[in-house]
């Protein structure tokens, strides 16, 4: 992302506020109970180098993951480390503070916001991100968050910045583990208004599996599948693949070939991808207990 000479262009001065509105007027999604993200990585690595880094965090009494940062070498700042954020938002006040935010930028009547701009460097640990987009704006949630539980927060760390790494989330350790990988960042807040103003075409998506596995399952908890363990199995066929595996009905599927699979909906998607006769892992509860399962799926029709 370019540092912004203005606050909106003036070609796509509405299309522009009604982007940040809804890129950034979202619900701000708590962390689930445990979860290992394997995220596509940056345009450049850390200059911590290519090996794994940790860093610690808060969880804070809303179940947001919280974040100590340096940005430009100032701070530390609270920020939430959100995996559902397209962007990385910084507080007007840290903003001005860390120098992100060049001397005499005006704010808009939009939750003050002051645009798009880069960060130098944007630290967590021992890990350091040069180059970092990032939007200036007081965000309505983190406000109210902030009055709320009494704490201060200076932003959300969101896909520009975590989209860099592999990363572990550790809830009993406390600590976000993060691997460099080689991937380029897209730039949702460009792109957004071409899709707003781009041609509506409805598409339907069909998931079939590229290989037979002979089970049924379903999401384990109806109305909340992020909070749930897992997809449940309803159905074995006799001599298939997941019989054969030892898979039984009843049991909790809670992640194919390494995928976390939280609803029925993204075991679909995860068995799409593994072809006939590739032996996978499939991790399952069983009676309250957690373990591991090869499966090869067959072909056939």
């Amino acid at each position: 992302m370019k540092t912004a000479g203005s606050i909106f262009p003036s070609k796509f001065r509405f299309l522009y506020i009604l982007c940040v509105l809804i890129a950034l007027l979202v619900a701000i999604v708590p962390a689930p109970e445990s979860a290992s993200v394997r995220a596509s990585g940056g345009e450049e690595k850390a200059a911590a180098g290519s090996g794994k880094v940790t860093a610690p965090f808060q969880l804070l009494e809303s179940r947001h993951i919280a974040i100590m940062a340096k940005v430009n070498g100032k701070g530390p700042y609270r920020m939430i480390f959100d995996v559902g954020a397209p962007v990385t938002l910084l507080s007007n006040k840290a903003g001005e503070e860390s120098g992100v935010v060049p001397a005499g930028t005006p704010k808009s009547f939009v939750f003050g916001t002051r645009g798009e701009f880069t960060a130098k460097t944007l630290e967590i640990g021992d890990l350091k991100a040069n180059d970092a987009p990032l939007v200036v704006l007081d965000h309505p949630l983190i406000g109210a968050m902030n009055r709320l539980f009494h704490i201060k927060l200076d932003g959300i760390i969101g896909y520009t910045f975590f989209a860099r790494y592999k990363l572990t989330i550790d809830y009993q350790a406390k600590t976000l583990s993060f691997e460099p990988v080689d991937f380029k960042v897209r730039n949702f807040m460009k792109e957004l208004p071409d899709r707003l103003a781009g041609p509506k075409v409805a598409k339907e998506r069909y998931l079939s599996p590229a290989a037979l596995w002979g089970l049924t399952v379903e999401d384990s908890r109806e109305g909340d599948p992020i909070a749930a363990a897992g997809v449940k199995v309803v159905r074995v066929l006799a001599d298939s693949a997941a019989a054969r595996a030892g898979i039984e009905p009843g049991d909790v599927i809670s992640s194919i070939d390494g995928r976390w699979t939280t609803s029925a909906l993204d075991a679909h998607a995860a068995a799409a991808t593994i072809e006939a006769g590739r032996s996978v892992v499939v991790g399952v509860i069983r009676g309250g207990k957690s373990m591991t399962i090869a499966i090869e799926p067959v072909d056939g029709v």
